[in-house]
């Protein structure tokens, strides 16, 4: 399913990885940071845009309609997924930004001894403040292409990084991911026939959000899921978290019954690795350049 770009092909879902960790093509750029471009039923969206405004340079390069795109969806405010939105809205000013309300908290990361905020601030809300659709825990994009929260909470495949956090006065308060969505996309016109569901960085868990699918969408199969499981620490090649973590995500979503996996981004090569131990044939790596076709 996962093959280089080639535009032009009818499908009615199509989604292409403009920029993520790593690049099929050495003359596509790569960074810390993820995008994709979405075709569906003849509309263009971005889900994420990037850490800098480099995903609108591959999308060039791959000649796909960037400046043709309906909605951008931010799966959470983290700036690897929203740094690029500028470049994006220089070209698309009409554009809809589809963002939970709960983006608008002030988050910070733990940086050694400081602290940097972790995504866009005010000034991101008052600049978009036309294009911006705020919502609470479902949305709809358009016909066959949704947004939801996470409706299932079990904490052992919550993601144990717990370096995010707001300030309430002079105390660090955790914070709980409310900012966190994902896309639940069906490639045909008749739903039963299958849902692709899109995310992030699976903060509040991959397996949660593929049970808050399942519950929703009783019944319907999970053709593939895409995304970052933020297993990664600073460097790709080491975990952020425990072995036992990634193996019992992947043995999740084994169990989940999803016929394909596509992890990218924050997954990181050591966390790859230890969930194809578990999924085998069923885990693939979609890198910048590369192309889905459902």
């Amino acid at each position: 399913m996962a093959r280089l770009f080639l535009h032009g092909v009818g499908e009615l879902l199509k989604i292409v990885c403009l920029i993520e960790n790593t690049s099929v093509n050495e003359k596509l750029f790569s960074e810390d940071g993820v995008s994709l471009f979405v075709e569906h039923d003849g509309n263009n969206y971005l889900i994420d845009t990037g850490l800098t405004g480099k995903a609108v340079d591959n999308a060039k390069r791959m000649r796909l309609p960037i400046d043709d795109v309906d909605a951008v969806i931010l799966t959470h405010n983290h700036h690897a997924h929203t740094g690029g939105i500028d470049s994006i809205m220089r070209l698309n000013p009409q554009a809809r930004i589809f963002l939970r309300a709960g983006a608008q908290q002030e988050v910070y990361r733990r940086n050694g001894l400081f602290k940097a905020a972790a995504g866009e601030g005010k000034g991101f809300f008052k600049k978009y403040r036309d294009n911006l659709v705020l919502y609470n825990s479902f949305s709809e994009v358009a016909e066959g292409f949704y947004l939801a929260s996470c409706e299932n909470h079990d904490e052992k495949y919550v993601n144990p990084d717990n370096g995010y956090f707001t300030v309430d006065g002079k105390k660090n308060v955790p914070f709980d991911h409310s900012d966190e969505s994902f896309a639940v996309i069906f490639p045909k016109k008749r739903k039963a026939e299958g849902l692709v569901l899109v995310g992030g960085c699976f903060h509040c868990g991959a397996v949660n959000m593929i049970q808050t699918v399942q519950e929703r969408w009783h019944g319907i199969p999970i053709l593939a899921i895409i995304g970052g499981f933020h297993f990664s620490g600073s460097n790709p090649k080491a975990l952020g978290c425990s072995v036992e973590y990634v193996t019992s995500t992947a043995r999740g979503i084994k169990l989940s019954g999803v016929d394909k996996v596509y992890a990218c981004h924050c997954t990181g090569f050591r966390g790859f690795d230890i969930m194809d131990e578990v999924l085998g044939d069923r885990l693939l790596y979609l890198g910048g350049g590369e192309a889905l076709d459902f």
